[in-house]
Formats: structure tokens, sequence, C-alpha cells
């Protein structure tokens, strides 16, 4: 059953494709834009009126790249918190869909029931697969797009800002909020403080316990790569230029730089990461009243209630936890 869903999960991971690392001037355009008075979200009438919600689909433009984006806020004439998705590894569409799962879709709508305005951007490497030459890391693949995400999200009205990453977007919002003012909090969902290359090399060997010691060496030379040792080689299916950018982060140090509230959320059910990566959170942070630890029991890495005896329960479209939901909410609206 392990094996099952390690092969269903890898084909999800490490897929790295998009960009290139010309900077031409950047803008929002309004190519291919839907108004919000023309596009509203089909809600339910479940705190925030339906009539007061709506989601603007337009075009970011950043570094010459048009980026399909959707912005979910309330309507109502007053401001509101905002929050920016940050997908995970590999290229995501805005709604970071896998399959029928469609969870920044699902995590945008809640939110607006709860008071709390989002937005979502297709990631670089969706929609430019072919340009993310092999020299390209962290800034092409997420931190030139969040910036241009979060200047967007400045300009609206809105009465706080936050990013929400998952898993590997968690990483990378805690480097945006060490170095972007204004940041006021960051939410880590299923994310972990691990280096990446130590938890695809668990992922691998639990998938190939036989090649174990193979998976360490690459975990090594990954985590090892440096401006000068870098010739091309592939880790991962990133390349060693993709890990020199990568290992100039340190998760840990960022949430202590930015020092900023901080939620953390994980699962004992996520089949993409293990025991080590909710420890670690413990080990550094069950300390600080400013970074609340969350440890579900049967949500899945995206999320979702997921039936712990049937992996294929993990691809099943169920409802959004509302419990998840309103988590988020109250960490946003400082409620929790």
């Amino acid at each position: 059953m392990k094996k099952f869903i390690a092969i269903a999960l890898l084909l999800c991971i490490f897929v790295l494709s998009g960009c290139n690392t010309e900077v031409p001037d950047t803008k929002e355009t309004s190519d291919n834009t839907e108004s919000s008075a023309d596009k509203s979200t089909n809600i339910p009438d479940q705190g925030t009126p339906q009539s007061n919600i709506e989601e603007k689909k337009f075009v970011l433009e950043s570094d010459g790249y048009k980026l399909n984006a959707a912005y979910t806020y309330i309507n109502d004439g007053n401001a509101h918190p905002a929050v920016l998705l940050i997908a995970g590894s590999g290229p995501s569409d805005y709604d970071e869909t896998l399959g029928i799962l469609k969870p920044f879709k699902d995590i945008a709508d809640g939110l607006a029931k709860e008071g709390v305005n989002s937005l979502r951007v297709d990631k670089r490497t969706f929609s430019y697969a072919a340009e993310f030459d092999i020299k390209c890391g962290i800034k092409e693949e997420y931190l030139d797009d969040c910036n241009i995400a979060v200047e967007y999200l400045k300009s609206q009205n809105v009465s706080g800002l936050y990013l929400l990453g998952h898993s590997l977007g968690g990483q990378i919002a805690t480097e945006l909020a060490a170095s972007i003012k204004g940041i006021d909090g960051i939410i880590l969902f299923n994310s972990s403080a691990r280096h990446l290359a130590d938890i695809a090399c668990d992922q691998y060997s639990e998938l190939d316990p036989a090649n174990k010691e193979a998976y360490i060496t690459y975990a090594t030379a990954a985590k090892n790569a440096t401006a000068t040792s870098a010739k091309g080689y592939y880790y991962y299916r990133a390349s060693d230029y993709y890990w020199v950018s990568y290992n100039q982060m340190d998760v840990a140090q960022n949430i202590a730089d930015a020092n900023i509230k901080t939620l953390i959320i994980n699962s004992k059910s996520d089949k993409q990461s293990f025991d080590e990566d909710i420890e670690l959170w413990q080990a550094l942070f069950s300390d600080s009243a400013n970074v609340p630890i969350c440890v579900y029991d049967d949500i899945s890495h995206f999320g979702y209630k997921i039936d712990t005896t049937d992996p294929a329960s993990i691809y099943t479209h169920v409802d959004f936890p509302s419990e998840l939901i309103s988590n988020f909410a109250n960490f946003i609206k400082g409620e929790r």
C-alpha cells in the first residue's frame, strides 16, 4: 500500500520547468481579464454574504511573463486581510490542481466566507516550462513572481498581508517574509524545516530501499552544491545550479529573522513528509508563543480528509475541511 502511494506522489514532485533570467519591466496587465462585476464565485451564504464575494481573474505580468491569476475578495467597501497562496514544488496552476483536486481554489473560497481575501497565481514553471533552463533556481521559480504578487496585494484595499505556503511553498514563504517589509504573518502548510534533498532522499528510499545509499549520496551532493562546483549535474530532477540557489535558504533562520507570527500545520497522514518533519518543528518552536504548531491525524498532503486504510482516497474529491479553513482564517484575523 505504501509503495502504491509513494509511486503516485513521486510523479508529482521535483518536475521543475519554465523561466529565463531577463528582467524587463513588470506590471499587471488587463489582457484576458474578467472584471469582478462580471465574474463572481458561486459560494453558499456562510458568513460573508454571497453577493459580496467576487473573484477577479486576470493576467499578472512578472519579468515579461504573463501569469494567470485569481483574486478572491469581499467587495463590501471595507478593508479585509489578504493572503498570497504559494504552491509546492513542480509546475502548478493557480488552483494547485492535481487531478480532480483544486486545493487552492477550495482554500480561496473557504477563506472568502470567513472574511479573508486571497490571491493565487500560476507558477512560471507551469506556463513557461521550456524556458526553465539548467541554471534557473528558486529566484526564477518563485521569488520574482511572488514579489510581484505581494505588490499587487499591497495595491488593494487590505487590512493585513499574509503568506500561505504549501509544502516547498512554505519554505519559500519564510524566505519572502524575511526579505519583504509589511508581511504580517505566514502559514506553513504541510511544509518542513528540513532540507528538500533530505526529504526527497527519504521518499525515494521508502519506495526503493535497495538503493538507499545511492539516494543518500545524491542528497549529500545536492546539499554541498556551490556556485563554484556546479556543472549541470541533476539530483532528484533538479540541477546542481538549482540546489545552489536552494542551499542559500535557511527556513528556521528566516522565521527568526522575520519575527512575525507563524502558524505551522502538518499531518501525520501526509505521505510526502515524515515524522522527522513534525519533530523538527517541535524541537525548533515548541517553546515559541509566536509560532503555534498544529498536527492533524487524517488530512492528506493537500489538506483533504482521507481514509487512512484506502490509498486511493487521497485523489477522491471531498469538501476541504472547514476546521482547517477556520484555522487559517482565525490565525489571519488574529482570533487564534
